[in-house]
């Protein structure tokens, strides 16, 4: 707290706060025994704690005439549970659907940085030819076993067929999105996808517009700079602020917390979600910062 940029900040909050009635009361000494117990709770014991823990997904997909239907379920080593339901807004079979489900409740387990993964699912014919007990028919099928596999290379990931009541949420969530409009469950991703994954000519590449974010990326990632010797200096002043963690950039805040960086629509959907009351319970407590791209 010695820095005067910190000393500036403090004086601005100081009289900020001044207008409320707050008392600051030093916390009390905590008891040794108790400080012992907090320790001795919260320490996991010598080769307790897994190296590499194991996820569990759940899917199921669905198929009419007009449209597919998905619902996934991806479990947490601690029991948390993320559910995902998308709506195929074009025709597809039933083992289509099915191998839709499981590439996106692959793609789930990706993103939440998950290596270790079981795949629940309760059709026999995908849980076949993804084993390699079933060879696949079909010039469409054969896409969706390589992109199956595509995501399967990058995970210790075991698929086993399960009997459908066994997979009563991820199936319930494929029902409930086949409805249009698509009914809304809270905490509950809704999705609906145009085109089939296996369609590469129509996909369209998540984050790939340019923002004021784009420039940054690269020169942290691949060190690209700008041409002009002017522009390139100013980059790399602006990109000390800044810290690229796993592809995603974030800013150094002034209390040294990391403040995740989002382009205009990123912005406009935080914004939404939040006056729409997605924080629920813990809206005061936590804390939500928008900056301008000029921080």
């Amino acid at each position: 707290m010695g820095s005067p940029a910190a000393a500036g900040r403090m004086a601005l909050w100081s009289i900020e706060l001044s207008e409320f009635d707050i008392q600051y009361r030093p916390r009390i000494a905590i008891k040794g025994q108790a400080s012992a117990d907090f320790i001795a709770e919260f320490t996991n014991a010598e080769g307790e704690e897994e190296k590499n823990p194991q996820w569990s997904v759940f899917t199921d997909g669905l198929s009419n005439k007009k449209a597919g239907r998905v619902g996934v379920v991806l479990k947490s080593p601690e029991g948390d549970e993320l559910k995902c339901m998308i709506r195929l807004d074009f025709p597809t079979t039933n083992n289509e659907a099915e191998y839709e489900a499981l590439i996106a409740g692959l793609d789930l387990a990706q993103v939440v940085g998950a290596t270790n993964v079981v795949v629940h699912c309760d059709s026999q014919v995908v849980t076949s030819q993804v084993n390699g007990e079933y060879k696949c028919k079909g010039e469409k099928m054969k896409k969706f076993w390589e992109q199956t596999k595509k995501r399967i290379d990058g995970l210790q990931a075991k698929i086993f067929q399960i009997l459908r009541g066994e997979n009563e949420h991820a199936d319930r969530l494929s029902k409930a999105a086949s409805a249009k409009p698509m009914i809304t469950i809270d905490k509950v991703l809704s999705l609906t996808q145009p085109s089939p994954l296996i369609d590469i000519v129509n996909i369209q590449e998540i984050g790939s517009e340019n923002n004021w974010t784009t420039p940054l990326i690269s020169y942290l990632k691949d060190g690209t700079l700008p041409e002009g010797k002017e522009a390139a200096r100013k980059l790399k002043v602006r990109s000390a602020r800044f810290v690229l963690i796993k592809d995603v950039l974030y800013k150094r805040g002034f209390s040294r917390p990391y403040l995740r960086c989002v382009g205009p629509e990123e912005a406009s959907y935080v914004m939404r979600e939040v006056h729409e009351g997605i924080c629920g319970n813990h809206s005061g407590s936590r804390s939500l910062y928008i900056l301008s791209p000029k921080g």
